[in-house]
């Protein structure tokens, strides 16, 4: 019944006599609610949405209050709520009910999803520290300890010290166990006052950014506002797709959408897919709005994270802007919800709650009663298809603002190329692409460079014998960082020094393969020994302040050239991008993965659209071993209506979103065998469901070995939703039965394939 029999007196109050019932959810593999009896002195302060400190079986976790109640559901004992962690709800209500609903849906037990909501940093840990005994007071009182025992009372008749305090005294365990023994001492378990961020933390000690004045609406803009302003000023949970090629002023009618909400004292949430989007989004909201931004993003240390959710908390702040977690933010009248870049992998959180941003955002934007907005220049073809039946309603903003061009696109076939190569040379630059480099960098335009991979090259290849260095741990290439000098794994961080010899056959003639954004940066500054460069990849990211320094600087002039993986392809604003350059389109373009050829595409037109965003046009090349794909050839014209079309072609006679539905079940270990066991027993129980599902698989995943486990994967198709939902709720039922060390998970509605 959701209850714990208490083994332990202490805690335990029997249930006929108490009236004051807490339901808690706690973060673990269950749909149940757990009760608790909520003692007197804390009756008011344990509301829905707080979190509190119980104890489950042997151990103490930290759950949130999901009901109050007076109703007893177990005839017993019930342990007692120990500690109530917030002093108001850190979950504020109206989110808390959308969140449960959200978990039930996707079948996440409601404690782990609830787990994901509040701020990280702000569940203070206990503090254990030794305090003096009524009992230990009369004996320092009487003088009736020894001398070196009575130096311990008389420190803690001043005040609890923890153990670490009272060890540089010179005091050990021995000494406290005994203390503790004879009842002269307890340990106490406090949880401390959170230590407040420093004033300023955060983005809000940025310096403030020139207040702008609102440019005039193009007659497109003014358009597409017209019903989302409606929308807000109705209290109507709408839904639309902005859809405008890029540089077409989507983020003006963002911000005109924000405006109508704080004029009428409502609040307003922002998304964007990357951490790297967030300093140029607050930057044009700070412009507009003042300091009324809050930012939300894990690239914060905990203090400054919670600075900005208090902020929101408290009602001082009515605007919320960052990546996904801040769909979470404690917001009670939301009157816009915008997410920009909609089609952005990204917007999945891949663990725990595994939940899709854009279908959370919509729960929220309907118990809300306000619109949500859903911005990009290459639609998810799930949100075009929605669209196009009438489920939503697509905006459009078909050109730049000012009339600008879009760039010009040229696409270079690589095989051809190669002919012109002299024998043994790396390409990595085609003809066209050194020639523009050069011309632009003479002309004082910036460039980018994309290539979406890490590393010098992508791997360490024999040509005698084709054998590559690979992880001893996961079923991946491993990849040289020059750097370094060494070979990693980009998964488990495994590091080995590059072979002399092949270690397939012992030849010497091993080679660097592959191409990655160091190679790519040292190859550019041995052609263009003057130009400033700069690289922009995960690794370089990791550092703290990186990214928001280089972007800044290609903004503000002092970079040449950028080379970047996909978080530059996205999203920003470069007035002196002139050139972009995509070394190697074909990576992701063949990987196991029904979306390989729609992520190709978005991501080639994204960054395509980098360029030729002021005054002066722009020019894309693109160089590729496939120019006549489907996914790269209408990049030239920027024909996202082409790409829709011919892939809703593949998709349609498959069966694959948005034509159906799809769940996954990905089950690992550390022993093949017991690993593929696993995985056949439960797609047995999923044939067995009774419900007409195609079941694929189980089949080693594509990346079949990851951080020394192995990994198979299934996949529940059908074109009845709640068919597929049905047999994936009793496929996560026997999945959640399974033993350690083994792992089954089941994701519906997945988007990785790997």
């Amino acid at each position: 019944m959701g209850s714990l029999q208490s083994d332990a007196p202490l805690f335990a109050v029997r249930a006929s006599l108490v009236a004051r019932v807490a339901r808690v959810a706690l973060p673990v593999p269950s749909d149940e609610l757990y009760d608790y009896a909520v003692p007197a002195e804390l009756d008011l302060q344990a509301a829905p949405g707080c979190r509190v400190r119980v104890r489950f079986g042997a151990r103490q976790l930290v759950g949130v209050i999901v009901e109050r109640s007076s109703e007893v559901r177990f005839d017993g004992a019930l342990r007692s709520v120990e500690q109530v962690l917030d002093e108001e709800p850190a979950i504020v209500p109206s989110l808390l009910e959308v969140v449960r609903e959200e978990a039930a849906e996707i079948l996440c037990p409601i404690g782990i999803a609830l787990a994901a909501v509040p701020p990280a940093g702000s569940v203070p840990r206990a503090r254990r520290s030794y305090a003096l005994t009524p009992r230990g007071r009369d004996a320092l009182a009487q003088g009736v300890t020894s001398a070196s025992d009575r130096a311990v009372l008389e420190r803690l008749a001043r005040r609890p010290l923890g153990v670490a305090t009272l060890r540089r005294h010179g005091i050990d365990a021995a000494a406290l166990a005994r203390l503790e023994r004879d009842r002269l001492v307890a340990v106490e378990s406090a949880l401390p006052t959170p230590r407040a961020p420093r004033a300023g933390a955060g983005a809000a000690a940025a310096p403030p950014p020139v207040p702008d004045v609102p440019p005039a609406l193009t007659s497109d803009q003014a358009k597409a506002l017209e019903p989302i302003v409606e929308s807000i000023r109705a209290r109507e949970a709408r839904t639309f797709l902005l859809h405008g090629v890029t540089g077409s002023g989507k983020t003006e009618v963002y911000l005109r959408a924000v405006a109508e909400a704080l004029r009428l004292g409502r609040q307003a949430l922002v998304l964007v897919p990357e951490i790297s989007l967030t300093h140029q989004i607050v930057m044009r909201l700070r412009a507009r709005f003042g300091d009324a931004v809050a930012v939300l993003h894990s690239g914060f240390r905990p203090a400054e994270r919670l600075l900005q959710w208090r902020r929101l908390r408290d009602g001082s702040t009515p605007i919320a802007v960052g990546a996904r977690s801040a769909l979470f933010a404690p917001i009670e009248d939301l009157g816009v919800l915008v997410i920009d870049e909609e089609h952005d992998g990204a917007y999945k959180n891949e663990e725990g709650f595994r939940y899709h941003a854009r279908d959370l955002a919509a729960r929220r934007a309907a118990r809300a009663g306000c619109p949500l907005v859903l911005g990009t220049a290459t639609p998810s073809l799930e949100t075009r298809f929605a669209a196009d039946r009438g489920a939503l309603r697509r905006l459009v903003l078909p050109s730049r603002i000012e009339g600008r061009p879009l760039p010009a696109v040229e696409i270079v076939d690589l095989e051809q190329e190669r002919r012109f190569l002299p024998r043994g040379r790396k390409l990595v630059f085609s003809r066209a692409l050194s020639r523009a480099l050069a011309e632009n960098l003479a002309r004082g335009g910036q460039a980018i460079l994309l290539l979406n991979r890490r590393g010098f090259s992508s791997r360490i290849f024999c040509f005698a014998c084709g054998h590559a260095e690979r992880c001893d741990h996961c079923d991946v290439a491993l990849v040289y960082h020059a750097s370094e000098q060494c070979l990693r794994c980009h998964y488990c961080d495994l590091r080995r020094a590059p072979p002399v010899v092949c270690a397939g056959c012992g030849g010497s003639d091993s080679a660097l393969l592959g191409l990655g954004t160091q190679r790519v940066e040292e190859e550019l500054r041995a052609r263009l020994p003057e130009a400033r460069v700069a690289r922009l990849d995960r690794d370089t990211a990791s550092r703290r302040g990186t990214t928001e320094r280089v972007l800044r600087d290609l903004r503000e002039g002092r970079l040449d050239v950028l080379v970047g993986t996909q978080m530059v392809a996205k999203g920003h604003d470069f007035p002196g991008v002139r050139l972009v350059g995509v070394v190697f389109a074909d990576v992701g373009l063949h990987l196991p993965d029904f979306r390989a050829a729609e992520r190709t595409f978005q991501l080639l037109t994204q960054v395509a659209g980098r360029a030729g965003r002021d005054a002066l046009p722009g020019r894309v090349i693109v160089q590729t071993f496939a120019p006549l794909h489907y996914a790269i050839r209408p990049v030239r014209n920027h024909d996202y209506e082409a790409f829709y079309a011919e892939e809703l072609g593949h998709r349609a006679p498959l069966g694959y979103p948005p034509f159906g539905h799809l769940a996954s079940l990905l089950v690992s270990g550390p022993d093949e065998e017991r690993t593929r066991e696993a995985a056949e027993r439960l797609v047995a129980v999923a044939r067995g469901a009774g419900e007409p599902v195609e079941v694929l698989g189980p089949a080693p995943a594509p990346l079949s070995r990851l951080r020394g486990r192995f990994r198979w994967l299934a996949l529940l198709k059908g074109a009845d939703a709640a068919r597929v939902r049905e047999t994936a709720r009793v496929l996560a039922a026997a999945a959640a039965r399974v033993a350690e060390p083994l792992q089954a998970v089941v994701d519906l509605r997945p988007q990785q394939m790997l």
